[in-house]
């Protein structure tokens, strides 16, 4: 053991010199392009609102930059800048991830976003963090890196709004409650898509189409819309763009596979998701309806109580129920027990693999099937 921490010193200042010389090629990168910076963090739907948004800025000429995936943390973001960001990209938008305090802070110093976007403020990584309020301060971390002439976005039903809104210098544009920035009035949520009418308290009302589902997702749409009328994109353009937007790769895609709806949402792992999934899952039309789920993780003091809620939620709306993991979902399969659910619908299986063997003697043609959340490697049983 002293060994390997004798190793370990020798080898620390030349990752620090490393380290340095990463983040100055990124720092010298985005000084020489000179883009538009927009921060976007969140406990849940950086993504997807990254995505939306740089649809929402592009006029076809490649002139946008994304971090690409979830390239969130402070290092992934250098790697992106230095391998993706070009002369021609007026516009940088960037995920920023918090895994632990100060780290958006530390991505902001690197970028320096004139905009920002925080898309929630949820209990995923509660157990990191210790509660709520700290998480929201290490979201607001990206508007307080904001200047006074930059735009500030987010819900404005979010609980720590007070926490956010404490650190915004420049201007604040409130989402999804009537009255308030902006907002959509009415919203029709279709298997084909959403049509909303984005209004604001000057008079606006834009009429918007684009094949995204989900009642969250109006609000990422929202907060996207925002920004790109901050950066001085017309609402006649912002309308056109949106019928191209799709969702993120395993977000709410729906598919139509052999007859039977897929509702892939594999890469949402919290609570207020796996509600508006369940939603969307009520709502399209189905024989059968069958959720595919191991749950959430790191919930922390939360975890149980919110497995139990998903298994309420379930019962309420599905035929069948197929639970990854025998250990890890007890709590949940208790929820359902709870509602009522009839234990011969629900069917626990150790993987994934397991859950997609089982499905054709479920569900078939004019069935839906949600695939919720799908847990790392780590948490898999054996």
């Amino acid at each position: 053991m002293g060994a390997l921490a004798g190793a370990t010193g020798l080898l620390a200042p030349g990752e620090r010199w490393r380290r340095r010389r990463f983040l100055g090629a990124a720092s010298a990168r985005l000084a020489a392009v000179a883009p538009v910076v927009i921060g976007i963090t969140g406990s849940y739907g950086k993504t997807s609102t990254k995505g939306y948004l740089a649809r929402l800025l592009d006029p076809g000429d490649g002139s946008v930059f994304a971090t690409p995936a979830s390239y969130n943390t402070t290092l992934g973001v250098c790697r992106a800048l230095n391998e993706g960001l070009r002369p021609e990209h007026r516009y940088a938008v960037v995920e920023m991830g918090a895994y632990r305090p100060g780290e958006v802070a530390e991505i902001c110093r690197l970028v320096r976003p004139r905009h920002g976007i925080v898309t929630a403020i949820g209990v995923m990584h509660l157990e990191r963090f210790g509660s709520r309020h700290r998480i929201a301060q290490a979201k607001a971390e990206l508007f307080a890196a904001l200047p006074e002439d930059g735009t500030a976005a987010a819900p404005a039903r979010v609980a720590e709004r007070e926490t956010l809104a404490a650190r915004i210098h420049g201007r604040a544009v409130w989402v999804g409650a009537p009255g308030q920035g902006l907002w959509a009035d009415p919203v029709e949520v279709t298997a084909a898509g959403t049509h909303l009418v984005v209004r604001d308290g000057d008079g606006l009302a834009l009429p918007l189409t684009c094949p995204l589902v989900g009642r969250h997702t109006v609000l990422n749409l929202l907060c996207a819309v925002a920004i790109a009328r901050a950066c001085g994109v017309s609402g006649e353009a912002i309308a056109a763009r949106a019928r191209d937007l799709r969702p993120a790769p395993h977000r709410l895609e729906v598919t139509t596979v052999n007859g039977m709806t897929i509702i892939d949402d594999a890469y949402n792992a919290n609570p207020e998701g796996a509600a508006d999934a369940l939603e969307l899952l009520a709502g399209l039309p189905g024989r059968r309806r069958v959720l595919v789920t191991p749950g959430f993780i790191e919930l922390g003091a939360e975890q149980e109580a919110r497995m139990a809620e998903l298994g309420r939620a379930a019962a309420a709306v599905c035929t069948d129920v197929v639970l990854v993991g025998p250990r890890h979902t007890r709590s949940l399969r208790r929820g359902l027990g709870d509602a009522g659910f009839p234990d011969g619908r629900c069917t626990v299986v150790r993987d994934l693999e397991g859950a997609r063997q089982l499905l054709p003697s479920i569900a078939g043609p004019e069935s839906v099937v949600l695939f919720e959340n799908d847990l790392p490697d780590q948490y898999r049983e054996p």
